[in-house]
């Protein structure tokens, strides 16, 4: 028998004395426990986590992974609410004893999501798999992305007159040396990612587009054009797109989109119009790799 344990994650950056654990839930034997780390679910098959990953997990998932541990991060945050109070509300109030939010009604929820999605079938689009490629790029997705908002933020202060010193030269060094890294991580890793570039016409010193597609390449894996539409906020009618769409997908379709517009000589910030054609792109050449998957990652 498979052994499943549902866990609400939590942030701990320091261990210290009052620190908050990993809340877990074993269906099988119904018991909620706490763990300080997640590589004490060793003993577990397969682990489903919330959608909170947060910077000091990732070794820890490496290791589980590296193991033959089969780890799952939900992908509908946005359902937190309607699971609680609406369709689970008195499940979850006999497990636990309330309906507000706690930290084993969480774990619970999870497991019930689960339940749920495999009546309708669905379990894909609940709960999505981390692989070697997520381990590897997805912090460092995450570090670039916060070292961009915070050169962004010391651009704005410039322009409005505040003397910033070396702070914009020094943020961009850091950001491209992120992008760099992350590009050559992608290019050891991402099966067919340099023939995928080639086909958009950028070459390994358009660092800027090969980090972009680097993110768009790890967070969405439809082979749907229509579905990534969705996912990403492109609809052509005002008003008719997904109103949850991941703006932190959207951003490297720009960044990939602005480099490829600058090659060809376009000098104008990325239109839709744009970004769904490179995106048309990207997704025929995954398909035609046979590299995408019916389903995305938040």
């Amino acid at each position: 028998m498979v052994r499943r344990v549902f866990v609400d994650t939590k942030w701990s950056p320091k261990k210290r004395r009052g620190s908050r654990m990993h809340v877990c839930y074993d269906p099988q034997n119904d018991v909620f426990f706490e763990v300080n780390e997640l590589t004490e679910l060793k003993d577990y098959d397969e682990i489903y986590l919330d959608s909170s990953l947060f910077p000091n997990m990732w070794q820890q998932l490496r290791e589980l992974i590296s193991n033959g541990r089969r780890v799952y991060y939900f992908t509908r945050p946005w359902k937190w609410e309607e699971m609680r109070k609406e369709r689970f509300r008195d499940e979850l109030k006999a497990k636990v004893g309330k309906v507000s939010k706690d930290d084993r009604g969480d774990a619970f929820l999870l497991w019930k999501a689960y339940q749920l999605s495999l009546i309708k079938n669905n379990t894909h689009r609940y709960f999505k798999p981390l692989t070697i490629i997520d381990i590897e790029l997805r912090p460092m997705l995450m570090r670039e992305q916060i070292l961009y908002r915070s050169l962004r933020r010391v651009r704005s202060a410039s322009i409005v007159g505040i003397d910033v010193g070396g702070d914009v030269k020094i943020l961009e060094r850091t950001v491209e040396d992120a992008r760099r890294e992350i590009v050559d991580i992608a290019i050891k890793i991402i099966p067919g990612f340099m023939d995928i570039a080639n086909s958009l016409g950028l070459s390994r010193d358009d660092v800027n587009g090969l980090a972009g597609l680097a993110g768009l390449l790890v967070y969405d894996n439809f082979t749907s054009y229509k579905k990534s539409i969705n996912y990403l906020g492109l609809y052509k009618a005002r008003g008719r797109g997904n109103k949850k769409y991941s703006r932190k997908i959207q951003r490297c379709l720009v960044i990939l989109t602005n480099t490829i517009l600058w090659k060809n000589g376009e000098k104008h910030s990325p239109t839709f119009k744009d970004m769904r054609r490179i995106l048309r792109m990207v997704i025929e050449a995954r398909r035609q790799m046979g590299l995408a998957e019916d389903g995305a990652g938040v």
